[in-house]
């Protein structure tokens, strides 16, 4: 049997993972997540859900071919809709949009409890705004990268956090001396899709005035993030 690797969105995933923890991977698809932690011996056991029966599957081959079998709950379910509030203290959501996240989250409030571990792949703008809206502490942000690709990925737990501005909502907080080696390109590519996006608003025939200053004022703290940025590395 080959050693199971994880790819670097899911290994960065698997660094926020507490030791110890009682994990649910939501959505979790090959169930290569549990599997390695639980072979790593980071975690004492997992719940694995998706909606669809076809990704339990697999999970269950993956976790089967590597001898964790029995240490993983396989549940279908739509989220987290089969877990009962205490049966695990670290949820993670990886690999899906941030509306989804939301959808989900919504109807488990009980994960203000313990530790979220989320990596979206669109609308993180919105799960932001909706953490700190409902009850929940972003802790920790950072960025892994396949390739061209980014990915954000961020902790939160209950509690409070602190407003965000319109650039930290689409690229994160970020902080003096942190080690945070993808921030400055990605926060390049959040620019160029900003100013794609007023170029094409201004292609337009009639451009909504209200939206259109939302875009500006967005691209103008993405720049003075980038500043800010460059400034910190020096």
């Amino acid at each position: 049997m080959r050693a199971l690797d994880l790819s670097p969105r899911l290994a960065a995933v698997a660094a926020q993972v507490p030791l110890g923890a009682r994990l649910v991977d939501v959505g979790t698809d090959h169930a290569y997540l549990p599997t390695w932690l639980l072979l790593k011996g980071r975690i004492r056991g997992a719940v694995a859900t998706d909606v669809n029966s076809g990704p339990l599957q697999r999970g269950r081959e993956t976790a089967r071919a590597y001898g964790v079998e029995e240490h993983i709950d396989f549940r279908q379910c739509d989220g987290l809709a089969a877990l009962a509030p205490g049966e695990a203290d670290t949820v993670v959501l990886a690999g899906m949009g941030g509306d989804l996240m939301v959808h989900i989250l919504s109807a488990a409030p009980w994960t203000r409890e313990g530790k979220l571990i989320l990596q979206p792949m669109s609308a993180q703008e919105v799960l932001r705004a909706w953490l700190t809206e409902h009850g929940y502490a972003i802790l920790w942000e950072g960025i892994a990268r396949e390739g061209e690709k980014f990915y954000p990925l961020f902790t939160a737990t209950g509690g409070e956090s602190p407003p965000y501005t319109p650039g930290q909502l689409w690229a994160g907080r970020q902080g003096r001396g942190e080690d945070n080696p993808h921030r400055l390109a990605y926060l390049d590519q959040q620019i160029r899709r900003r100013q794609r996006a007023l170029a094409g608003m201004a292609r337009g025939s009639a451009p909504d005035p209200a939206q259109l200053a939302r875009e500006e004022a967005l691209l103008a703290d993405l720049q003075r993030m980038r500043e800010e940025w460059i400034t910190w590395q020096r």
